[in-house]
Parts: C-alpha cells; structure tokens; sequence
C-alpha cells in the first residue's frame, strides 16, 4: 500500500477562493476506491500505487476549465514494499516514540 499526498492549485483564477476547485477535484477521487483525508493543505491518499498515479493524473485533469489555464500539482508518494503502511500507522508511530522519551 502506498501514500500520497497531492495538492492542486489553479493559477490564474478570476477570485482569490480556490475552494470550489477543491471541492472539483476532490469529486474525482471521491468516485474511487481510495482512502483519503482532506486537509486544509493538501489531500492524503491510500491505496494501490497504480490507482493512485491514475487518480492523481485526473485531479489534475479536473482542475482545468474555461477559466483555468495553468495548474500546479504538487505529489509526494511514499510507496512502501516491505510492509503495509496507512497514515493512520504512520501517526502512531511517531507519537509513540514521543510517549517513550
């Protein structure tokens, strides 16, 4: 299992507010299988390495319209092979060593 995080930026926009170009991109992944959290900076994904790349190419896709012309995606991917790892594992894992000290 791998972790994403994508952040999709329209450049350009008429307006200052990006949010309903979140909320476009965002219908994207939610219509598939992935696990993912929103947050105020970006999107954590989860999932198959292959849906993900797929997923993130149409987020990106998504951002463009009539009134955008430029978009800037920013990835980071941690593809994992030699044990499952989630978010949520990653987290953890970090506040128990905080708890250890």
């Amino acid at each position: 299992m791998a972790v994403a995080e994508i952040s999709v930026v329209p450049l350009g926009t008429p307006g200052t507010s990006l949010s309903a170009h979140v909320a476009r991109v965002l219908q994207v992944l939610r219509k598939s299988s992935l696990k993912y959290e929103l947050t105020g900076m970006g999107t954590i994904i989860s999932g198959d390495i292959d849906e993900i790349w797929k997923v993130m190419r149409e987020m990106h896709e998504s951002c463009f319209s009539d009134e955008v012309f430029r978009v800037l995606a920013i990835m980071r991917v941690d593809d994992r092979r030699d044990r499952i790892a989630s978010p949520e594992q990653k987290v953890q894992s970090v506040m128990g060593k905080l708890m250890e000290k």
